[in-house]
């Protein structure tokens, strides 16, 4: 197969699409300090709570996560288009490699939608945010003394 063909290209679409999310959310970090989850959060908390530590550890970690499972979605993209390519992948195998590849993005998104949200909430996150930020949360709680998070 020649490489510049368009069936070639097509094999590594994956790669174009999942490496691009990566690179982009790894480039708006490092260059504009602009997390990925930052403007999602916005649609669950207010201005005030988004500067919460519990809020900004949640966002960074959900961040790194999206941007780890970008990338080992599209370096398992690049695998099944390189085997397509060289002839050496077999059905069952592009199946496999596609099942994987797509696993880790509803692995991810359950994560970071609903189970790590639900632990930093749960009384253990709360702890945990607390030993991990303690001056963090006493100068938000001192900033913000009505706020019901600050009650707590």
């Amino acid at each position: 197969f020649p490489v510049d063909s368009v069936g070639n290209i097509l094999l590594f679409l994956d790669v174009f699409i999942f490496g691009g999310f990566a690179l982009t959310i790894g480039a708006a970090w490092a260059c504009f300090k602009l997390r990925f989850m930052d403007q999602l959060m916005l649609d669950y908390v207010s201005d005030e709570e988004l500067s919460h530590p519990s809020i900004q550890h949640l966002i960074v970690r959900t961040t790194q996560m999206f941007l780890v499972g970008f990338t080992l979605m599209a370096v398992i993209a690049a695998v099944n288009g390189t085997l397509s390519v060289t002839g050496n992948n077999t059905s069952t195998l592009r199946i496999v490699l596609m099942v994987v590849q797509y696993s880790i993005l509803g692995i991810m998104m359950t994560i970071a939608q609903w189970l790590y949200p639900e632990y930093m909430v749960s009384e253990k996150g709360m702890k945990m945010i607390g030993d991990k930020y303690p001056d963090e949360c006493d100068a938000w709680n001192a900033a913000n003394p009505d706020h019901e998070w600050a009650k707590e």
